[in-house]
């Protein structure tokens, strides 16, 4: 029993580490908007499939870690990734339940307002300039909802994840 509990979080910490190479990958200056959010993206997911293992707590070490990657002043991506996977979490069993259509939709929702979020806090702390991109860049993670699920899916019942 306890291996498996190990065996299941290091296959969530790999996962993790990935999400985070593909977070980091470089795109072209003009393009930098349009980048899908891929972290914001994996949490959701496990929120969904495994709240009692990922929920607020690995969304703030997660938001904690972007911070540190990007550069960002501490704390802002930790803040507002907590917040939004609170009510993942909270609401997991209506959000499940939703068509992979209206998942999508809703994702691109999620995502614009956790960008708007994050854009508000470093408008107020450092007067920031809002990319209209980054709404495009929701979009671009809502049309890949769709494969991330299934993909994420097959991971979790192909290795047995509970």
């Amino acid at each position: 029993m306890k291996r498996s509990n190990i065996f299941q979080i290091l296959i969530l910490f790999f996962i993790f580490i990935l999400t985070f190479m593909l977070e980091i990958m470089p795109w072209p200056v003009g393009f930098q908007g349009l980048r899908p959010s891929w972290l914001i993206l994996v949490l959701v997911y496990w929120a969904l499939a495994l709240p009692n293992k990922v929920s607020v707590g690995t969304a703030f070490i997660a938001g904690i870690i972007w911070d540190l990657v990007l550069g960002s002043i501490l704390g802002i991506h930790s803040l507002v990734l907590s917040i939004a996977i609170y009510f993942v979490a909270k609401y997991h069993l209506i959000f499940r339940n939703l068509s992979l259509l209206l998942q999508s939709l809703m994702i691109i929702a999620y995502i614009s307002s956790i960008r708007l979020a994050i854009f508000t806090i470093e408008l107020v702390l450092h007067s920031a300039e809002f990319n209209p991109q980054e709404l495009l860049g929701a979009v671009i993670s809502g049309i890949l909802w769709a494969w991330i699920f299934l993909l994420m899916r097959h991971i979790r019942r192909g290795l047995h994840l509970r």
